[in-house]
């Protein structure tokens, strides 16, 4: 039943995730201030996707996860996750506002979930959180460009709850991203449907390899 229950959540939660997406997706190209056209949102068959997807997550963090408190915590993490995913894809923009109100969220729900769950660290959330900000933003300065503002400041949101586990899952996390990232853009170019000097969104694959890290 526990199961159950958390699975319907999840389906919830990437519906909810999907509308929002395409409610800003839609912002942001009146306003002209996208810098993708990808149409993945409007595609036929996107929305069953999302919320099957998500729901799968929901019932890895019950399989990771034994407090019921830690799982609706690291939902937040899905939801938002797939939420800002789902922008990052069409239009290559990681809303602030989104990223800082899911940081607003999950800090408290982190902090409760520590006295409640022993796998948690409540220093470590917040060592995490800044030093995943603090590699990306060193990265940032060393790409030129190719990874922009919002991937360092969507790296502190994930910081924190890789964080929260340990040390090790910032690491894995990480590697995760860039390797996973890699074999798209290597994908791409073999299939030549993207040059070198193509960019794509990397705030999806910051997102796939902390899901990794935490579900591993």
């Amino acid at each position: 039943m526990r199961d159950i229950v958390f699975i319907l959540i999840g389906a919830a939660s990437g519906y909810k995730a999907i509308v929002r997406a395409r409610t800003d997706i839609a912002r942001f190209r009146t306003a002209g201030e996208t810098f993708g056209e990808s149409h993945f949102t409007d595609a036929k068959g996107s929305t069953p996707i999302v919320v099957v997807v998500t729901s799968a997550l929901y019932f890895l963090l019950t399989q990771r996860f034994a407090h019921d408190l830690t799982v609706l915590t690291f939902g937040v993490l899905v939801g938002a996750g797939m939420w800002l995913s789902l922008i990052d894809i069409d239009t290559h923009l990681l809303p602030r506002r989104i990223v800082y109100r899911t940081i607003a969220v999950a800090m408290p729900l982190l902090v409760l979930s520590a006295f409640f769950d022993d796998a948690g660290s409540v220093i470590g959330m917040f060592i995490g959180g800044f030093g995943m900000w603090s590699i990306l933003r060193v990265l940032e300065v060393l790409s030129r460009g190719d990874l922009g503002g919002g991937d360092v400041g969507l790296g502190g949101l994930l910081g924190l709850y890789l964080g929260w586990l340990s040390y090790e899952a910032i690491l894995v996390g990480l590697i995760a991203a860039f390797f996973v990232g890699g074999l798209f853009a290597a994908a791409l170019l073999v299939t030549r449907k993207a040059n070198r000097n193509t960019h794509f969104a990397f705030g999806p694959f910051l997102i796939v390899g902390t899901l990794i890290a935490v579900l591993r």
